[in-house]
């Protein structure tokens, strides 16, 4: 048999047969007691459940078509392309298959595979029909009214309404996707299609999937990216083939149910069974808990509250919460032994097992992650039906390809790939290799020779010892990626790993006791327990968050992330490696050593910068001097403190900043310092500035974050109207406010800086206004290259005054979307000053480059010479 044909052979029984029965064998030991293991088929060549990774048939294919998937993304291959590379390497390998060039006639159809992988991703991402939503609509919101069908269960968000660091209290709201039918246009309703993002200002009740409604909101296409470093939110809904998202307000007629339709629908029952679940889970439970169990059980994470899933992330630990392969397992294992004892037979079991899982996975919502536990434990359990031997290789690949025939980006999820990659550690890293027989005869004697009491500590000892290891392992293979993906590094998982991971799994099994009981009553007796073990596991997160705080990074040099995971694929598939623990382990220590080393390096720039984030309404200015010194001007937005989290730290971390050498806040207005907990959470902060009447301020977000800075030992100090600082060639003038006064609101008493640095200046004025700005107008001018436009732009501090005393050739206001339709302010542009807003333009960043002055907006992707 040629090799060309056995290799279509094996791959059409790999996918058939083997990846549902072969290959899936050795880890239904997880859940199965092993007198009750089938034996193995002997009519075919058995393979180990950990051999050969490369020989496996569909790894090679898993392959080639992420390959093609991956070009795709980065070359966006013509569709056309693709498929005329599939048929021309078809026909290359038909050519080549009869004669003896085997190796040319496989590589062809691998490569077949790869320009496959490329042209489904192509039309998966790229192709639409003609009336799709997204050809209709631009990013600035338009009114608009449409009819569709829901497609995913509403998600609930609860608002926040005692944050002292909030100007405004955040409502109760609700995000699902639209399947569009039709819209309303010019009066009339015409034919569309397409899916769209709906969020509304109002918590749902009632609604499934497979309803259809009609809603009435602001329609656009999803905003890019404002600032560098920034998450892509719109790249993540193109990537869930979401092309447009719809606002509706909390108003009576902005959503009518036209049809009742979940009860026809698979999904529809399984929204209502989660509705139902989230009901009986806050009837049953304490308030202190609630959150916790509907993460744990359900996987919804918008009913947690925010400080604890913080908590959870900080140390290392979230994964305990987020619905993945750990889950399945353990209801797998549960369920295996209660319906063993409920005298059902092993090949019943087996499949009640598998439907049950694929329910539930459905259920919590189908992400990549836990669907890729389904694909695996429905393959195991196929083992077990079948009774054939295990690769686990062919597992692992089919599970890999089924995520990506589901949706080929998903193979970019962070999740996804964390999953598959804490998986592949705990399957081929853990070593196999059976102990010598002589070894075992001698471990006897000496068991026998010892107390039962001592053998019971040393077991427990080799037990715990088993599992740390384990933990270690699969933190050194994880580390990089989630400190280049999250930047953010949590030692406390290595310790409080195992222990929250148990409570965690005892609370699932508790708490699935307590669902599966509450419609006959009994599940009250199941809620004392689900809430211990939840409090417990809450009170331990807590405690290590205190002592064992997370490390904040940069991220992985890209080159480092390359080459580590490329050495990890021999440690993981290398038998010599893998059977040798300290060497594969110290591979693993020596990469992540060095990958924190290189994240933790000091970076310092060269060349100045002045950069303006697009935070919405509110203000951050960063500024790089020359010398390496990293100062930070206001830290706020009116849209709540997350804008640290969103905005001011990535921007930070991808210029490979992890100090911040000086912090001024401008005044004591929320908008402008509600960012700054979070920015001492992240970075170290050597010195803060602010005004006199900051420190006065008795408002409980000025306090808040006074006394934040006293518990990290951040100096503090005043700037008053004179005062001046120098980093190397640069200045900075305090121009305002004076020591005392002036009257009026927060806003007249603005920090005022004046910055220049060699042949450049710029003014940075806060939200100065009122009396203020009549103060600083009555001083000598200061023409400036740049000029923040204060108080956002608004035209009441924005007066011709101020545009001839400062004279600037480039005027910035930091803002959000405007108001109405009203003109931008002009007397800037009426003097020939270019007007920017960071709303419109995105970050807006001012540089030297190679002798010269530049501007660049991130948006908009503007770039010109302005000095």
């Amino acid at each position: 048999m040629h090799a060309s044909r056995r290799l279509l052979r094996e791959v059409l029984r790999t996918f058939f047969f083997d990846s549902i029965g072969h290959s899936v064998y050795h880890a239904s030991a997880f859940f199965l007691d092993p007198p009750q293991l089938p034996p193995m088929a002997s009519t075919a060549q058995a393979t180990p459940a950990t051999g050969n990774f490369w020989r496996a048939p569909l790894v090679p294919i898993a392959l080639a078509a992420t390959a093609g998937i991956v070009l795709d993304w980065h070359l966006c291959i013509p569709l056309g392309w693709s498929l005329g590379a599939i048929l021309a390497c078809v026909a290359a390998w038909a050519v080549h298959a009869p004669t003896k060039q085997q190796r040319l006639a496989v590589f062809y159809l691998r490569l077949a595979f790869l320009f496959a992988g490329a042209a489904y991703h192509q039309w998966r991402q790229h192709y639409f029909d003609a009336g799709d939503m997204r050809h209709f609509v631009a990013v600035d919101p338009t009114p608009a009214r449409l009819r569709g069908t829901v497609e995913s269960e509403p998600a609930q968000t609860r608002g926040i309404s005692n944050d002292p660091l909030r100007t405004f209290a955040s409502q109760d709201s609700s995000r699902f996707v639209l399947g569009v039918t039709e819209w309303r246009k010019h009066g009339e309703w015409q034919p569309a299609s397409g899916r769209v993002q709906v969020q509304i200002e109002r918590a749902l009740q009632g609604y499934h999937v497979g309803d259809r409604l009609e809603l009435v909101g602001l329609l656009a296409l999803p905003r890019g990216p404002a600032n560098p470093g920034e998450f892509d939110h719109a790249e993540h809904l193109r990537d869930q083939g979401i092309g447009a998202t719809l606002q509706v307000p909390d108003a009576p007629d902005a959503l009518i149910l036209v049809e009742r339709g979940w009860p026809g629908s698979l999904f529809g029952w399984l929204g209502w069974a989660r509705a139902w679940s989230e009901k009986r889970i806050a009837e049953l439970l304490p308030e202190s808990t609630r959150g916790l169990a509907q993460a744990l059980l359900l996987g919804s994470e918008t009913q947690l509250d925010k400080n604890e899933w913080d908590a959870f992330f900080r140390t290392g630990v979230v994964h305990v919460l987020a619905i993945s392969g750990q889950h399945l397992m353990v209801l797998a294992a549960f369920l295996w032994y209660t319906l063993r004892l409920a005298g059902l037979r092993r090949k019943a079991r087996a499949l009640t097992i598998a439907i049950l899982l694929l329910g539930y996975a459905l259920l919590t919502g189908g992400r990549p992650p836990v669907m890729r536990a389904a694909w695996v434990v429905a393959a195991y359990t196929g083992a077990v039906l079948l009774r054939r031997p295990p690769w686990h290789a062919n597992a692992f690949a089919l599970a890999w390809l089924g995520i990506a025939a589901e949706n080929p980006a998903s193979i970019f999820n962070t999740g996804c790939q964390l999953s598959f990659l804490a998986v592949a550690v705990l399957f081929w890293v853990t070593p196999m290799r059976e102990s010598d027989p002589d070894e075992q005869a001698l471990g006897g004697v000496i068991r026998d020779s010892r107390h039962r009491i001592i053998n019971a500590a040393v077991d427990a000892v080799t037990f715990l010892g088993k599992i740390y290891f384990l933990n270690l392992a699969v933190w050194l293979a994880i580390a990089p990626l989630v400190a280049d993906r999250f930047h953010v590094l949590s030692p406390a998982a290595l310790l409080i790993g195992p222990p929250v991971v148990l409570l965690g799994s005892l609370a699932l099994i508790s708490g699935m006791l307590l669902l599966l009981l509450a419609p006959l009553g009994l599940g009250i007796l199941f809620a004392c327990p689900t809430h211990a073990l939840l409090k417990a596991s809450s009170v331990l997160v807590h405690q290590s968050g205190d002592w064992a705080s997370a490390w904040y990074v940069p991220g992985m040099p890209n080159a480092f992330l390359w080459l580590f995971y490329f050495a990890l694929i021999p440690v993981l598939t290398w038998n010599f490696l893998r059977f040798r623990v300290w060497l594969s382990s110290g591979i693993l220590l020596l990469g992540c050593s060095i990958g924190v080393a290189l994240a933790l390096w000091p970076q310092r720039t060269s060349t100045f910068a002045c950069t303006f984030l697009a935070v919405g309404h509110g203000g951050c200015v960063v500024i790089e001097t020359a010398s390496g010194e990293v100062l930070v001007y206001d830290a706020g937005a009116m849209s709540g403190p997350d804008v640290t989290r969103r905005t001011i730290a990535p921007f930070l971390w991808q210029a490979g900043h992890r100090r911040i050498d000086v912090l001024f806040l401008s005044h004591a207005d929320l908008d402008h310092y509600n960012g700054v907990k979070g920015v001492l959470e992240r970075f170290g902060v050597s010195k803060a500035y602010v005004t006199h009447s900051f420190r006065e301020r008795l408002s409980p977000g000025a306090q808040l974050t006074a006394a934040e800075l006293d518990r990290r030992g951040t100096p503090v100090e005043v700037l008053r109207r004179g005062d001046t600082l120098s980093f190397g060639d640069l200045t900075l003038e305090i121009l305002h406010p004076p020591q005392v006064g002036p009257d009026g609101n927060e806003n007249a008493r603005s920090l005022v800086i004046h910055l220049r640095t060699q042949d450049v200046s710029f003014l940075l004025t806060g939200d100065l206004e009122g009396p203020g700005l009549e103060q600083l107008l009555r001083q000598e001018p200061r023409p400036v290259d740049v000029l923040m436009a204060p108080h956002h732009g608004s035209k009441a501090a924005n007066v011709p005054a101020l545009a001839g005393w400062a004279r600037p050739k480039v005027v910035v206001s930091s803002q959000g979307p405007p108001r109405g339709y009203a003109p931008r302010p002009n007397v800037y542009e009426e003097r020939g000053a270019r007007y920017f807003t960071t709303w419109g333009q995105g970050a807006i960043a001012f540089r030297k480059e190679a002798g010269n002055w530049t501007a660049e907006t991130f948006l908009s992707q503007r770039r010109w010479l302005w000095k």
